[in-house]
């Protein structure tokens, strides 16, 4: 009994000595808390709040991915090192297609320096595919492994504002995936694939939503958004079109300029006046900002991000990620 009271002064004095220790700044001898900053500057605060909770989220998984890891590797009879090298070299290497192919990408969009032959960057191209053939390997490893180890992560149900957004697929699906990708980023453009293979699998049990999430290190992105959403305003039924022309495999630099961008509204049957008058009418980034802000309210950090029926998935991840959240939502 004595040494339970101790444990609970233990616990009291810890907490007294957490909140003399907190955070705070003071004017005039009164201190301006925590509790200040959720009183009087509610919405930033609770922005803050969420930041440091997906923080900590993203810190447990990766520590759940190395336990997993290490569970697997002792299962093989491995060390942890043997393991990792295990799935690389299972990683497929680079086809002599795929090697020509971001060769010609990279000579289109001007970035290999005059009188450089082929060969002399091949091997640099080759290494970066490989990489990349590496990421998916253990991409998918860790999916098999979730698996396998029964990882379950709780999930927080957001609602995410889609009145006015462009969508596609049945109206009335149960399943209602909202995308916040920006145009110019290339990892929304590798999760193209799987997004594409998702709507052609489940057809009419799923509702794609797009929301605009331009980055602002993205020099272009902002531009091809404005264009996007005048082509929505202007010729909704067209807007998947330019969708999927703007996140085609062979885009180059060339097609993130504005007369690039305007060529493609005309060809898709948007007026040049009108399409001139919509992209210099500040209304229209100011929709692309409230996208944003939205989104970052949310806790989208980065491109791109997935909220199935509400349930958050970052990045360009595995297909079987999408459909074990899926086929959870199908069944509830």
């Amino acid at each position: 009994m004595k040494f339970k009271n101790i444990f609970f002064l233990l616990i009291i004095f810890s907490i007294t000595f957490c909140k003399q220790e907190s955070v705070y700044v003071e004017i005039d001898g009164k201190k301006i808390t925590e509790s200040d900053l959720a009183k009087e500057m509610p919405e930033r605060f609770k922005q803050l709040r969420r930041q440091y909770e997906e923080n900590v989220k993203e810190l447990l998984v990766e520590l759940a991915h190395q336990k997993m890891f290490e569970k697997e590797a002792k299962s093989k009879g491995l060390t942890l090192d043997q393991y990792m090298q295990e799935i690389q070299k299972n990683a497929e290497n680079p086809t002599q297609q795929e090697i020509d192919e971001f060769y010609n990408k990279l000579k289109e969009a001007g970035q290999i320096p005059k009188g450089v032959d082929k060969k002399d960057i091949e091997f640099r191209i080759i290494n970066y595919l490989k990489q990349g053939k590496i990421q998916e390997a253990f991409a998918k490893e860790i999916a098999r492994l979730k698996e396998k180890y029964r990882f379950i992560e709780p999930f927080e149900r957001v609602q995410v504002n889609i009145e006015g957004s462009p969508t596609r697929g049945n109206p009335n699906a149960k399943v209602v995936i909202v995308e916040f990708s920006d145009f110019e980023c290339p990892y929304c453009l590798k999760s193209q694939k799987t997004t594409r293979e998702l709507r052609e699998k489940y057809k009419d049990k799923i509702k794609w939503v797009f929301k605009d999430f331009p980055l602002d290190f993205h020099q272009n992105a902002m531009n091809i958004h404005i264009a996007g959403k005048c082509i929505y305003k202007l010729k909704p039924e067209k807007f998947w079109d330019f969708f999927d022309a703007i996140f085609s495999e062979k885009r180059t630099q060339e097609d993130f300029k504005k007369e690039s961008l305007e060529r493609k509204a005309l060809a898709l049957g948007v007026s040049q006046k009108e399409y001139q008058n919509c992209v210099s009418d500040p209304n229209i980034k100011s929709e692309v900002d409230k996208n944003i802000q939205e989104g970052s309210k949310l806790g989208v950090s980065g491109t791109p991000t997935f909220f199935i029926n509400g349930r958050r998935l970052v990045g360009a991840v595995p297909i079987q990620e999408f459909e074990k959240i899926i086929q959870e939502e199908l069944v509830n």
